[in-house]
């Protein structure tokens, strides 16, 4: 299967996206989808409606989590399990559905709210993945580098992402100084939790930056250079996701 998480920086604002992000993500193509910073997008539901079953969380913090699953994977539809924000923690969305080989599988999304305090904000998370009985993937945007999730999700595997020897393509993320929007450095922050039969490798993927004019040129964003992109214009890498699961 194929998943595709995206942070489409929302930011709680009430806006819709621009075509190229509806193309980018119906060219994909992917098995399931998973946005966050997600408010609800008629231009988004539109263009998936035809094929596929989705659901979004209800909020408290302003951002919602939403999940989209083909309908040829899920052919009973999608049972929503929870879609409670979990307050001063993370926005959250839970849906389980019948794959055709009768296998149940736990989709989860969240978004770690900042700022950050992985300390508070992940223990409830890691109690809720390892008390389900099935098997799970659990992707988003949260907030932990690459390299601390196996601190604060210890037993919990997670993605192994293609290392390609790139500031940007091994980011999710590019940071900003608030004052001044000039480019800080970069970091990997979008992640796939998952129950130990599922394989999963990731790339970030930036193409969609060159589709609207409001991006910089993608081989000119260096430390230094200027990174200010409104809202509802993406400003985190896709990250594109191979699953294998083992019955």
């Amino acid at each position: 299967m194929k998943l595709l998480e995206w942070n489409i920086h929302k930011i709680t604002n009430d806006i819709l996206v621009k075509k190229y992000v509806i193309d980018t993500l119906v060219s994909a193509d992917a098995d399931i989808l998973c946005l966050v910073e997600y408010l609800t997008d008629e231009g988004i539901e539109e263009k998936l409606r035809h094929k596929y079953w989705y659901e979004e969380s209800n909020t408290i913090s302003g951002n919602k989590v939403f999940i989209a699953v083909k309908k040829e994977l899920a052919p009973e539809g999608l049972i929503v399990k929870n879609k409670n924000e979990v307050i001063d923690c993370y926005n959250f969305l839970h849906v389980d559905f019948v794959m055709p080989n009768e296998a149940i599988l736990s989709m989860v999304g969240v978004r770690m709210l900042s700022p950050i305090n992985a300390s508070k904000q992940t223990l409830p998370l890691k109690r809720y993945l390892t008390k389900l009985s099935t098997s799970f993937l659990c992707a988003g945007d949260f907030n932990i580098k690459y390299y601390r999730m196996n601190k604060w999700f210890p037993g919990i595997a997670n993605e192994i992402i293609v290392d390609t020897n790139s500031s940007l393509s091994d980011s999710s993320i590019i940071y900003v100084d608030k004052s001044t929007s000039e480019v800080t450095g970069f970091g990997a922050v979008d992640h796939v939790l998952h129950s130990d039969n599922i394989k999963v490798n990731s790339e970030y993927k930036w193409d969609f930056l060159a589709r609207d004019s409001v991006y910089p040129n993608i081989s000119s964003i260096d430390i230094g250079t200027i990174w200010s992109i409104p809202a509802a214009y993406p400003d985190h890498a896709l990250m594109i996701s191979d699953i294998e699961i083992k019955l």
